[in-house]
């Protein structure tokens, strides 16, 4: 038997179902997807650029960062002096060099006192220096079961415009007898500002104190150094720089 051919309004009926399933895209229709697409690239990419810069701008900051030597008393006080009088100065090629070639070695017949154990020399240098820092930090070395086993250092400035103050607020830093200790304390903002703008020179103290071991009471002090910050300018100019990258990639991409 033939087959029946199927009536033209089915046929077009099934036409007419195909194309509601596969609608055409009209020109519009593909121009604002591309539009869209764009739109969304240039969003990822500024993101990107933005985390970019602003790791550069990280990084660029920790390599800015400087670590300048103040005192390692290589074989002379360097205009230093010894405040506690049970204690008296040498130095050492051997015990608690960690820059240079010596270490400046001091040695009581009693413990010290909590006072002051060492004052610098007064120097503009070191209020501009101070200025512009953020920490300080000295390395310490004390034998076994030396000091009674505890020994703690506080450090301060003296300058007109500061007056005479603990950087630490008088917290006293503890050593780990038997080793060497990397005492570091933080420069407080007010008073790094203070001493940007101070036109008076600046005197640094340690102060120490602790037990007493009969025959043990030796300490060995090297590489006194504070840890700079960039100027802000400078951090301010390079992100400006980075921006003005980042705009330009913007532009290109669109």
């Amino acid at each position: 038997m033939p087959l029946a051919e199927p009536r033209k309004s089915e046929t077009w009926s099934s036409a007419s179902s195909l194309n509601e399933t596969v609608p055409a895209k009209s020109g519009n229709g593909i121009r604002n997807e591309g539009e869209r697409y764009q739109q969304v690239r240039i969003m990822k990419l500024q993101r990107l650029g933005v985390l970019v810069a602003s790791a550069v701008v990280l990084l660029v900051q920790n390599a800015l960062a400087q670590t300048i030597t103040i005192e390692s008393w290589e074989n002379t006080l360097d205009g230093w002096t010894v405040q506690q009088a049970a204690y008296s100065s040498a130095f050492s090629t051997k015990l608690g060099v960690t820059d240079g070639t010596y270490s400046l070695a001091l040695t009581g017949t009693a413990s010290p006192t909590y006072g002051q154990m060492l004052l610098g020399p007064s120097q503009m240098s070191l209020t501009t220096l101070l200025g512009s820092s953020d920490s300080l930090s000295l390395d310490v070395y004390t034998p076994d079961a030396s000091f009674g086993y505890y020994l703690q250092f506080d450090f301060d400035v003296n300058n007109a415009d500061t007056g005479y103050q603990s950087l630490d607020g008088y917290s006293y830093l503890a050593t780990v007898i038997g080793s060497e200790t990397t005492l570091t304390v933080p420069i407080p903002a007010s008073i790094a500002a203070t001493l940007a703008s101070s036109s008076n020179p600046t005197e640094l103290i340690i102060q120490v104190g602790g037990g007493y071991s009969d025959g043990n009471e030796t300490m060995y002090l090297d590489n006194l150094r504070v840890h700079t910050i960039p100027e802000p300018s400078t951090i301010a100019l390079l992100g400006f720089g980075l921006l003005g990258l980042i705009c330009v990639a913007r532009r290109r991409a669109s």
